[in-house]
């Protein structure tokens, strides 16, 4: 099997489907109409051929038979830039794909994105607030290299089975990086500096990602909306060319695989084309009987084709009798709810979803009615690479899958159900997306934390890099086993919860580095009861422990505590120390003396007894997804 999978990233703005369209040769002729922008992510199937070492368009090639089998075949997915959409891009991203990086160069490498493109991007009060340019590049990097082939032994997403390909090149990155806007660079950079130096420079001393670049892999282009020139084409031949490179340098590159696997991927693309959306894993099990395929065959070939991103399959819970068919179907049933910031429930006041990530189920149905009712998506012109065949029955596939679909949002983190939230209509249904809730954990409820009986701040630093929708995924993981504190517990950068115990609750929170922890009471005559915090506290690591063990790559963090009384959400790097430095020096002690901090000539003092309530028996405080 010869066949590849392509994601184009980068911020707003950057050029990314304009760049891909100039790859495919459907270019705007029109100077003054501009490129829509990309909302979620666009899947563009079976886009390119590779045909005697050259890139060509798909379309141009005699399909009537197995096209897997015949050709050499390259889809691509085209990531947009806005953050909102970053939450939805994990359902794509994959150790089995090439990845092309695009970064502006007209822009400075230290400027805030938000001054520019705010129609497209708006990060306003987001996590994202005050990124620069370089963070999305530093971002996206970090991303790639958590979730890309490194050519070790890798877990599949579902942890059934290890995938091993002995032809994997450890030194070899697929990763192409694309400068855009040359012809709007004017004088931003000294003529003897070069952007590849500025890009490489600002990754300082972090040699994991600096190991993911190569100069022969990098391009600069000119994209203007026009026809290009003969010298403007000339970089984008470059472009293709490092794509055919690229992709023969894949470990997946031309594996074997059963023939029966690509009768049953037939069977589904069949289905999909007539509309089904979601399949129930009995009625494929009647199905795969015809070629001899047992439950064993079925489950490989079910992980095979999640893997390289054909459907969504999770082979947990529930979810292992559904199997999701039409991907981009299901990524857009997201897409719908937070992108319209005109949209009905953005303009009622009632449900601020904009502000809170709240909003009811009622809601999200009036939202799949209206929002997709003339939805088509477009490559260009002339060319449709993505429409909907059944356009007037879309939004009531939503409806009909409505159960399934948030039982996915909610495995991957996306949405959840708030239980027991009791509405207008006594027992509304209410749901909560993190990655919309733009609201600050207030002082006041830093300083009633602070203030009351509480715990130490129990830290999890991330040495090398804490995928910022990790936190989201943890505020939906603890919102199935506790309740939250009150109808105000959730905030962009921390959710407040009610333990079971009378009178305790406790603060998950994100900084740039860490996840913290602090249990607390509301109440100074209410002690914590040191049971208490240690059965919220592995019950967060083991939350913590099973989200990591879904990112391909090995994500190391260790576990310790804060040395200063700091304040829930405020920045802890400073302040951390790793429980073994100091574990065996507590004992029975009320304070000790910080092993590491002076404040002013002296190191200060740590309340040991808070620190003690929170202990865990165990053999080491650093962990990965391998433990």
């Amino acid at each position: 099997m010869f066949r590849a999978r392509g994601m184009i990233v980068g911020c707003a703005g950057a050029g990314k489907t304009t760049l891909l369209r100039k790859l495919h040769g459907g270019g705007i002729t029109d100077e003054d109409e501009p490129t829509e922008t990309t909302i979620g992510l666009e899947v563009h199937e079976d886009l390119f051929i590779i045909k005697e070492n050259k890139l060509t368009d798909f379309a141009n090639v005699d399909n009537s038979r197995n096209p897997y089998l015949d050709n050499n075949v390259i889809s691509m997915t085209d990531f947009a830039g806005q953050v909102a959409y970053y939450a939805c891009h994990q359902v794509y991203l994959s150790r089995r794909a090439f990845y092309i990086v695009v970064v502006d160069m007209s822009k400075k490498l230290d400027e805030e994105s938000r001054m520019y493109d705010t129609d497209r991007h708006y990060p306003t009060g987001s996590l994202f607030h005050s990124w620069t340019y370089g963070d999305y590049f530093h971002f996206w990097l970090q991303t790639i290299n958590t979730y890309c082939n490194d050519g070790i032994t890798q877990k599949d997403p579902n942890h059934t089975t290890v995938i091993k390909d002995s032809r994997a090149n450890v030194n070899f990155q697929p990763v192409i990086l694309v400068a855009t806007h040359k012809d709007k660079l004017g004088t931003i950079l000294h003529t003897s500096d070069t952007f590849y130096s500025h890009l490489e420079a600002s990754l300082s001393n972090e040699q994991a990602l600096k190991r993911i670049l190569s100069p022969f892999r990098y391009f600069e282009v000119e994209c203007p909306p026009k026809e290009l020139t003969c010298n403007q084409q000339s970089s984008i031949n470059f472009v293709k060319k490092c794509i055919v490179e690229t992709v023969q340098q894949l470990p997946q590159w031309g594996e074997k695989i059963p023939l029966k696997w690509f009768e049953l991927e037939r069977i589904l693309n069949q289905k999909k084309s007539n509309g089904d959306r979601i399949l129930k894993r009995n009625e494929l099990k009647e199905t795969v009987k015809t070629f001899s395929m047992d439950e064993n065959d079925l489950n490989d070939v079910l992980h095979f084709l999640h893997e390289i991103g054909k459907i969504i399959y999770i082979s947990v819970d529930k979810l292992k009798e559904t199997i999701i068919i039409d991907v981009q179907w299901f990524v857009d049933a997201f897409k719908y709810i937070i992108t319209d910031e005109k949209h009905f429930a953005r303009i009622d006041n009632k449900n601020p979803l904009v502000n809170t990530g709240k909003i009811t189920g009622q809601y999200i149905e009036e939202i799949w009615k209206r929002t997709v009712d003339n939805h088509v998506h477009c490559f260009d012109k002339k060319v449709t690479i993505k429409t909907d065949k059944h356009p007037d029955s879309l939004w009531q596939s939503y409806l009909n899958h409505k159960d399934e679909i948030l039982q996915y949002m909610d495995k991957l983190g996306l949405m959840t159900r708030i239980e027991g939230h009791v509405g207008a209509n006594n027992e509304e249904e209410m749901y909560y997306i993190p990655s919309m809730n733009r609201t600050d954990l207030s002082d006041d409820s830093k300083d009633e934390i602070k203030g009351q009986q509480k715990s130490a701040m129990m830290v999890y630093f991330f040495k090398s890099y804490l995928p910022h929708f990790f936190f989201f995924r943890l505020v939906v993981s603890c919102l199935k086993k506790w309740k939250v504190c009150d109808e105000n517990s959730f905030f962009k950068n921390a959710a407040l919860y009610k333990a079971e115990e009378a009178g305790h609750y406790f603060a998950i929170a994100v900084s740039k580095t860490s996840i913290q922890l602090q249990i607390f009471t509301r109440d100074e005559t209410v002690k914590l009861g040191e049971e208490c915090v240690k059965k919220i506290r592995q019950t967060v690591e083991d939350f913590i422990k099973e989200i990591t063990e879904t990112f391909h790559k090995e994500i190391i963090y260790d576990i310790g505590f804060s040395c200063s009384d700091i304040k829930i959400t405020d920045e802890d790097e400073e302040f951390f120390l790793k429980g073994t430095d100091i574990k065996q020096e507590i004992g029975n002690l009320n304070e000790i003396t910080c092993p590491k901090h002076f404040i002013g000539n002296t190191k200060h003092k740590i309340d040991a007894g808070k620190i003690r309530v929170c202990l865990l028996e165990r053999k080491s405080t650093s962990f990965s997804s391998d433990n």
